[in-house]
């Protein structure tokens, strides 16, 4: 049984502009998330694998406007590969000081003022990790938002286009 059964995926990215494309990287494969997890320092969670083995990254479709969510990054052929997941998880950890507390997989609207992460620190029955909203608006205060308790929720909240509740963590 897959994380996404019954959730239609196709309807989540946008497949058809030049923007969205640039975000698409060919299949996924084992020694590619192998070679992500070690630069992460993180390991991929099975969703996560399984949601890029569907498409391996993208950008959310136009017709979900109710979240933040803009694009998923997906796995790169080289690690520096613009718009991949290693290369953003560069950029938000050392360009804009992001916490190091898991895995930066969704873009938002705010042009780097906050993002999608999974957290690593909490996880679910399954060992999946919750989903946060991390926001760096405020150089002197980050905050995180809890917003789903693993990716599959996360994926089903943004497929019905429902506006997300999160709730502030305690620091």
């Amino acid at each position: 049984m897959g994380f996404f059964d019954g959730l239609d995926l196709t309807k989540l990215f946008d497949t058809d502009s030049n923007y969205g494309r640039r975000y698409i990287f060919p299949p996924v494969t084992d020694a590619l998330i192998r070679r992500a997890e070690e630069k992460l320092g993180y390991r991929i969670p099975a969703s996560y694998r399984e949601l890029l083995a569907f498409q391996n990254g993208g950008t959310v479709s136009d017709d979900l406007d109710e979240s933040w969510l803009t694009a998923i990054y997906g796995i790169g052929p080289e690690s520096d590969s613009e718009y991949g997941l290693e290369e953003m998880f560069d950029n938000w950890r050392n360009e804009w000081e992001y916490p190091d507390i898991g895995i930066p997989f969704g873009e938002t609207q705010s042009g780097g003022h906050d993002m999608y992460y999974m957290d690593c620190r909490a996880a679910d029955a399954d060992g999946e990790p919750r989903i946060v909203r991390v926001d760096v608006e405020d150089e002197d205060e980050i905050r995180i938002y809890h917003v789903a308790d693993n990716l599959a929720e996360f994926i089903r909240l943004i497929l019905e286009n429902e506006e997300l509740e999160e709730t502030l963590l305690p620091e």
